[in-house]
């Protein structure tokens, strides 16, 4: 694999989760209800879109996850516990659809960006986190098993409850859809708008200055060295903001061609 294409940077968690939330304020209209739909909801929601005018709509596998966001956060308008893969919403369409650090997990994955597409409304956004697996991060958390994931989110980045029902880290998969090359291809082959990709440098829960991030921040450095440039230490995740054109498929060519890639 060639060295990678370098991409903008967001400088940190809340920078990156006010840069979404922009995204999602742009199509916000006065007198219309936003619907949302957190694909993957885990236990919290991290963007802040403004007071009222939307209906959030969570779905998760982890029944337990779920109902921690649905008794003790208390911000689901509607909690469904099912399969991304296989959940039918019927003529049921969003305006948005979140999707946050999920994909990675799934076998099938494609089955899943197939169902976003069906499932978001023309003019609106499918916006998707993974880590790359092709950053050092990334490259470490596929060549390593499932337990020293665990240990990691206890030793290192201190959560406790790491592994347990209703938290992470869960297994990996990356089918080969879920990469920087997978999600373009994709936008592509189904007539997508991929307006903007960030990376997003990870372990942010711990401090710029402690020698834990020290650490980890020269093994990716020694990681990129070693790999001629192909493991990026720059960044370990990547953010996609993709819009569903108003316009058919054909019509819309010239449209994408103005947005960056």
């Amino acid at each position: 694999m060639k060295a990678r294409t370098r991409i903008p940077l967001t400088t940190d968690w809340d920078h990156a989760m006010e840069t979404i939330s922009c995204e999602i304020r742009s199509i916000k209209n006065p007198g219309r209800v936003l619907e949302i739909l957190e694909a993957g909801c885990g236990r919290r929601w991290c963007l802040d879109i403004g007071d009222g005018g939307y209906v959030l709509t969570g779905i998760d596998l982890d029944a337990e996850a779920l109902r921690i966001r649905r008794d003790e956060t208390k911000d689901l308008h509607e909690g469904i516990v099912g399969d991304l893969r296989t959940t039918d919403f019927g003529q049921r369409t969003f305006d948005v659809i979140f999707n946050s650090y999920v994909l990675e997990h799934v076998p099938g994955a494609r089955q899943v960006l197939e169902n976003f597409n069906r499932w978001v409304k023309p003019g609106g956004l499918i916006i998707i986190m993974i880590p790359d697996p092709f950053s050092a991060h990334g490259f470490t958390a596929r060549m390593t098993p499932h337990w020293i994931h665990v240990l990691f989110y206890r030793l290192i980045l201190g959560y406790k409850n790491a592994g347990k029902p209703g938290y992470g880290p869960y297994p990996v998969t990356y089918d080969k859809v879920v990469s920087r090359e997978g999600i373009r291809a994709f936008c592509g082959e189904n007539g997508l708008v991929l307006a903007a990709e960030y990376g997003l440098s990870g372990a942010s829960g711990l401090n710029n200055y402690s020698l834990k991030k020290k650490l980890l921040q020269a093994y990716k450095k020694t990681l990129q060295v070693l790999s001629l440039g192909r493991l990026s230490s720059d960044y370990n995740d990547v953010i996609f903001i993709i819009r569903k054109p108003t316009l058919p498929a054909r019509a819309n060519l010239q449209v994408s061609a103005a947005f960056p890639h």
